[in-house]
């Protein structure tokens, strides 16, 4: 952002207006997506118990697994438009009561059908949250600062592996409390907080700087001002913007890294514990340490590409990563080794969340940068159903993960060759 946009009597005003909304909104809307997060991969962790006690084959829990990924993408983009429209708060407090809700339900699963129904009802009640949650941030956020917004932000995600692997692993032990099964308690446990919580986002939640009452009127004015001077005169219409050739291409290559990601995320403490043989809980604890090293790198990666103001290589080496991670676990069977190479899949992949997200707000604004955000997510996660699905299916044809684990590898390398192709125009020249 050029310093011309801000008077240089308001920069204390800007520096105060960024702390405040920092301190106010990235905490907060971390926890939402860590309770948001637990609640999508939990089934991974269920999985230790449910499948057999209710005689789930691999691949009916892998297709179960990635269902949700079709509700999520059905109305991922009606869902961030009616948030656009009416407001955060009131939405997202929506969304988080019903996944909860759902969520809950899926102690009660007895059957692969009451199981395909319940996730694809889940991925619906949850379509338009992280979407609306970037577009949200976009709304508060000038462009220089928005990458380590995100990337603080979506720290929730390895985070939820830090606290959510030993939760799990002890709600899991509860098996048997008051005619309980493990994966039952493990639901109920991670599914009431995000019906709590989503009472609480209609008390705390601002929709807009304009009505932000803890911002100063200086503090106020001075980020208004700066956000409008990035917004585009030309807002396309919604058609053009979901058929805009550069949101296109971003889905594309959130698709072929979400393909191994959610692969990893819903099988990994079945590979960890097949590596390792450790108890449920020590699963939770090697998962937690993988959270804890993704942590550190990706907000290295998302601070490093907001100094340098560069975003495709940062996304690209990143994915690199992701992609050596899968194809020497395609091969090692040492435990060590075994979950070392795993670990680098989400350092690899979390840590390009932050250049990556940042790019759609950098090419659309307003009402257009919420459908183009939420387009490059309805695409990506088709990813999240073809990944859990594929892997499922080779382990039962195969019996082993390497074939799966080669190709995700291949589409993650894919996904950076294009990423590079990429030639993001700011709106205005980051600093």
């Amino acid at each position: 952002m050029t310093t011309e946009v801000i008077p240089h009597y308001s920069r204390y005003a800007r520096a105060s207006a960024l702390g405040k909304i920092t301190v106010r909104l990235i905490p907060f809307l971390f926890v939402l997506y860590v309770v948001a997060w637990l609640d999508r991969v939990n089934v991974g962790f269920a999985a230790l118990q449910m499948n057999a006690d209710l005689g789930f084959s691999e691949a009916a829990f892998g297709f179960g697994s990635g269902v949700f990924f079709v509700g999520y993408c059905l109305f991922e983009v009606p869902s961030n438009l009616i948030l656009a429209r009416i407001g955060a708060r009131l939405w997202i407090s929506r969304i988080m009561i019903t996944w909860g809700v759902i969520s809950v339900c899926m102690m009660f699963v007895r059957t692969p059908t009451t199981f395909y129904i319940l996730r694809f009802l889940l991925g619906a009640a949850e379509a338009g949250f992280f979407p609306g949650a970037i577009y949200y941030l976009s709304q508060w956020y000038p462009a220089a600062h928005r990458a380590r917004a995100i990337a603080g932000f979506m720290t929730a995600v390895p985070v939820s592996g830090l606290i959510g692997g030993p939760l799990s692993g002890m709600l899991l032990n509860l098996r048997g409390v008051y005619d309980l099964a493990g994966w039952q308690w493990l639901f109920l446990g991670e599914g009431v907080p995000a019906i709590i919580l989503g009472v609480i986002v209609l008390f705390y939640l601002t929709d807009r700087p304009q009505v932000a009452k803890w911002l100063t009127p200086e503090e106020r004015d001075c980020i208004i001002a700066e956000l409008a001077a990035e917004q585009r005169s030309d807002s396309p219409s919604l058609w053009r913007t979901l058929t805009n050739p550069d949101i296109l291409r971003l889905g594309v290559i959130f698709l072929l890294a979400a393909l191994g990601f959610y692969g990893y995320s819903f099988w990994s403490p079945l590979v960890i514990k097949s590596l390792t043989g450790a108890s449920d809980l020590g699963v939770g604890w090697l998962s937690a340490g993988i959270s804890l090293a993704t942590i550190v790198f990706m907000l290295l990666n998302g601070l490093n590409s907001d100094r340098t103001g560069e975003r495709p290589i940062h996304v690209a080496v990143a994915l690199v990563v992701m992609s050596a991670g899968f194809l020497v676990s395609a091969f090692v069977r040492s435990p060590l080794a075994g979950v070392a190479a795993l670990a680098l899949v989400p350092i690899g992949h979390c840590s390009a969340y932050g250049p990556f997200w940042s790019m759609p707000s950098q090419l659309l604004s307003g009402r257009a940068a919420a459908a183009g955000t939420a387009m490059v997510v309805t695409i990506a996660n088709v990813g999240g159903f073809i990944g859990p699905t594929l892997i499922g299916y080779l382990k039962d044809r195969t019996g082993t993960y390497t074939i799966a684990f080669l190709l995700l590898g291949g589409f993650a390398i894919a996904a950076a060759l294009l990423v590079v192709t990429m030639r993001i125009r700011p709106n205005r020249e980051l600093r």
